[in-house]
């Protein structure tokens, strides 16, 4: 009996933890998800943003366009040959002569293609290809570059969010301290506790650095990649903050 109440205490025990963990993940979601999709939506307007404003891509784009408009050079009907004969030598067995025969004749040759004009059409072909080519592969890096700053920003957000609870778990465990030292409830070293001010002052110097790192690379990037609406690209990066 003795066994069977410990493990129906334990069913209890569990089953009380399986209805926690149900509440807390029923509540935890929905902000997870409602987090995810806002994240996305400033992420996707980022992109067009850059891909709409950014001068590179836009000259290249313009390149793109410019090349589709090249004429293709059409089939042409060239000269390869020409020959005139005005007359023919016979010769007569009877006189043992040669007898001059007149026989005017011309010869010309035609071909349905210039090889000069073949080439320039291959040639501008690949010149069309190569455009929209560097066109994407740019449009491609552009992208890339933005995914590569907003992971920068939020791997610095995550740091310093994770400094900051740091400090105040020290902050809170330095008050408390001090405090029964004070009261005598404990004794403890000078030097210990100045040690402890010491580390919060170092973290505080850690907060500042990422802090200004954060404010740099948004700035930079929203410069580098948006063009005229850098200011707005701008914004959107301070949001993810």
């Amino acid at each position: 009996m003795r066994y069977i109440g410990v493990i129906v205490g334990m069913y209890r025990a569990i089953t009380i933890l399986m209805i926690y963990a149900f509440l807390i993940f029923s509540i935890l979601f929905p902000v997870w998800a409602e987090n995810q999709d806002k994240q996305n939506e400033l992420i996707e307007r980022m992109i067009r943003i850059v891909l709409e404003n950014n001068p590179t891509l836009k000259s290249q784009e313009r390149l793109v366009r410019e090349s589709q408009e090249f004429p293709e050079p059409r089939p042409t009907l060239a000269m390869n040959g020409l020959s005139f004969n005005v007359g023919s030598s016979i010769w007569d067995p009877d006189t043992n002569s040669f007898s001059f025969v007149p026989a005017a004749t011309l010869g010309i040759s035609f071909s349905l293609g210039d090889p000069a004009r073949v080439l320039n059409s291959l040639n501008i072909k690949k010149q069309k290809e190569s455009a929209k080519q560097d066109y994407q592969q740019l449009k491609n890096s552009m992208v890339s570059d933005i995914f590569s700053n907003v992971r920068e920003i939020l791997r610095l957000k995550s740091r310093r969010k994770s400094l900051e609870e740091l400090k105040a778990y020290l902050e809170d465990y330095s008050n408390l301290t001090e405090k029964q030292v004070k009261a005598g409830v404990i004794e403890l070293e000078p030097d210990k506790l100045w040690d402890l001010k010491e580390r919060i002052m170092g973290i505080e110097v850690e907060i500042q650095d990422v802090k200004n790192k954060l404010n740099t690379i948004k700035l930079e990037g929203a410069m580098r990649l948006g063009g005229d609406a850098w200011r707005e690209l701008l914004e959107l990066f301070k949001q993810l903050d």
